[in-house]
């Protein structure tokens, strides 16, 4: 049974048709972006989460930090985690050499939520999620894996901390006493400053940009397919709130031959992140907004873009027409 129309979520998946066989060459692609979330709010809506997430950082670290980063992801290489301590490794001189703070709160797990009750006993009894230990119902699997270098981060940082966060829930009944009453999800989005999301490799890549209308600097990587939907709704000027970090940049000497790419080691590979990854702090650290002035102008540049990139205009400028061509064939 053959298809009247296909629908790629992203511009590299319309290109990877393509590259699947000639069949697919005959049957036309539509291009179909998946949207996110698009609501405006006042710069005092979004100061109030930020300050929950500034009193919750400050009840787990002793720090009340100047900056919030996060990143809301699923647990598997793809979305190259490892990445986001690159970036901080670069971003904490830079916040010490200028007297300021940031926590970066990851919310990632493999597993499903854990129980208020197990929660709390992991809280008082080791302090949970600052401090973590192994096995059920703390950290299992790749969890622990990635924590040691969460761990290995936090001993030698002097003005960021990491806080892992391996739990499915982001409020009181799901994280512990520690965290302020009346924290929702919301807050986690609204009140965040920087958003990663700087994958191997998306289709799209919704959660990375989920913030972006709330004013959030959005930290993406250039093979994610969200890129190209950012850079029509941005237009020709482009936006501030979003970096697209460049792991694909290769340095001189590097054989490109398919052989030689295949061949590339740890070793390289760490060198070109830590080297593409030192360029995406600085625009981390220049972009951050420091006056209230400096943060409307964030709110309202994240709005206008995340405004073009709303299920309403996917669903009007790409889906419904999709649908058109695909019933015109019928």
């Amino acid at each position: 049974m053959g298809c009247d129309n296909l629908f790629a979520v992203g511009d590299y998946v319309v290109r990877e048709f393509g590259f699947m066989g000639k069949a697919f060459g005959e049957v036309p692609v539509d291009l179909v972006y998946n949207g996110i979330p698009a609501f405006r709010i006042t710069l005092d809506e979004k100061m109030a989460a930020k300050q929950r997430l500034q009193k919750y950082a400050e009840a787990l670290v002793g720090v009340r930090p100047d900056f919030i980063l996060t990143h809301v992801t699923r647990l598997v290489p793809s979305k190259a985690l490892w990445r986001d301590i690159r970036v901080l490794e670069h971003l904490d001189g830079m916040f010490q050499r200028a007297g300021e703070k940031g926590v970066l709160f990851i919310l990632s797990t493999l597993v499903g939520p854990r129980s208020p009750e197990d929660v709390r006993r992991m809280e008082r009894d080791y302090g949970w999620p600052v401090n973590h230990r192994v096995g059920y119902p703390d950290l299992v699997g790749y969890e622990a894996d990635f924590h040691v270098g969460v761990d290995a981060f936090n001993a030698r940082a002097k003005a960021i901390r990491v806080v892992y966060v391996n739990q499915f829930g982001w409020d009181r009944r799901a994280c512990g006493d520690r965290m302020p009453e009346g924290m929702g999800f919301m807050d986690l989005r609204k009140g965040a400053d920087v958003e990663f999301g700087q994958s191997i490799y998306e289709p799209f890549g919704i959660a990375q940009v989920e913030p972006l209308s709330f004013g959030a600097i959005c930290v993406v990587s250039n093979v994610c397919g969200c890129v190209g939907f950012v850079n029509k709704a941005a237009g020709e000027k482009g936006s501030d709130r979003v970096i697209v970090a460049d792991y694909t940049r290769l340095p001189q000497g590097v054989d490109l031959s398919m052989d030689g790419l295949l061949a590339i080691g740890q070793h390289v590979r760490d060198g070109i992140e830590a080297r593409n990854s030192q360029e995406v702090a600085e625009q981390v650290f220049r972009r951050l907004p420091r006056s209230r002035a400096k943060m409307e102008e964030a709110l309202a540049e994240g709005y206008r873009v995340a405004s073009k990139m709303s299920w309403d205009v996917v669903a009007e400028d790409y889906f419904l027409p999709g649908l058109r061509r695909a019933e015109e064939k019928g």
